[in-house]
């Protein structure tokens, strides 16, 4: 790993963290509680690796390609639609093979959206990959150069110390995890706190209520 690598392992990492939030925001509006997520470390590498890997397969809203071909759009709104749905395929995709994948190896239903409208499996919905796209959009579009660009100007030696020393320790994190998983057939328990009412889920029961 060379330092010209460093600010995209940033950028990773932010993504990871920011992952971890956007779970916990989750799990607070859906469960009324939030937790470690099945990590010791307050990050999720898997959304850090996600976004590298739409990165490299579909490019920015600014930059977009499919696979190795560069893409044309004559304005940014197409360009946004473009990444939009190509991320709600992705994800939708991606959650289907990750919930069966750890299902069939682990004999765990690691979570459930069947309590959701139009969810397509226990693993994926529309209303969930809709709103992970529409995020995945607008961190791309708007925020990924910005970040990267900002990275970019720190220092080089201590910019590598940083994002090697913590894409190793999320590896390391990740990798314990899975194992956790596998041998215990559960996921990795260290805290939970409860944040109140599960106002999301309520809210979703009542409509379905009516």
């Amino acid at each position: 790993m060379t330092k010209g690598h460093s600010p995209m392992l940033m950028v990773i990492i932010t993504v990871s963290f920011l992952g971890f939030v956007v779970e916990n925001t989750w799990m607070g509006l859906m469960h009324g509680e939030i937790n470690n997520r099945n990590m010791l470390l307050p990050f999720l590498f898997g959304y850090g690796l996600a976004i590298l890997a739409l990165y490299l397969l579909f490019g920015t809203p600014d930059e977009p390609k499919f696979f190795t071909h560069a893409l044309s759009f004559s304005t940014k709104a197409g360009a946004l639609l473009y990444y939009f749905i190509t991320s709600f395929l992705c994800v939708c995709v991606g959650e289907i093979i990750l919930g069966y994948a750890v299902k069939w190896i682990c004999d765990i239903q690691w979570w459930d959206y069947t309590v959701l409208p139009l969810h397509i499996t226990p693993y994926t919905s529309v209303p969930t990959s809709a709103a992970f796209a529409a995020l995945i959009t607008v961190f791309m579009g708007f925020m990924f150069h910005p970040i990267l660009n900002a990275f970019s100007k720190a220092n080089p030696n201590v910019l590598s110390f940083v994002a090697i020393s913590l894409t190793v320790l999320l590896s390391l994190d990740m990798l314990n995890s899975a194992i956790y998983m596998i041998r215990n057939n559960d996921t990795l328990h260290v805290w939970s706190i409860k944040t109140g009412e599960p106002i999301l889920r309520s809210a979703i029961e009542k409509i379905k209520a009516c």
